[in-house]
């Protein structure tokens, strides 16, 4: 009888789910780190702010100097544009991050059903 040779590296749905909280744990670490980027003010000349990132929030000094003026009114209105796009972010961060946490916490804990050979011996106890 020959075996089914995808069976060799198709992954059980454990190692599966592993490999996905995994991933989510990676991706929402990655998403908290990386800056937090918005257009700039100005539709003729292309750029963009960079508004701090997940972890350390809005960053003001660099909203200004992104901005290149310091215009209050421009200012404030960014820094309401930044809060709300750095918390989006948080938010997708966090639930991915906790969320693959959580897998691989689940996956330590819970514990495989034992194979058939492997059940303790029942019946009395040698001497």
């Amino acid at each position: 009888m020959t075996s089914d040779p995808l069976d060799q590296i198709t992954l059980s749905p454990r190692r599966f789910a592993a490999v996905l909280a995994s991933l989510a744990l990676l991706l929402g670490l990655v998403l908290a780190i990386v800056p937090v980027w918005v257009a700039g003010p100005d539709p003729g000349r292309p750029g963009s702010v960079n508004c701090g990132n997940a972890v350390g929030g809005v960053e003001t000094a660099w909203i200004v100097e992104d901005l290149g003026h310091d215009v209050r009114v421009v200012t404030i209105e960014y820094i309401a544009i930044c809060e709300q796009a750095v918390d989006g972010r948080g938010t997708k961060a966090s639930l991915l991050f906790l969320g693959g946490l959580l897998g691989i916490i689940g996956l330590g804990v819970v514990r495989r059903p034992a194979s058939p050979g492997s059940a303790p011996p029942s019946g009395p106890a040698p001497a």
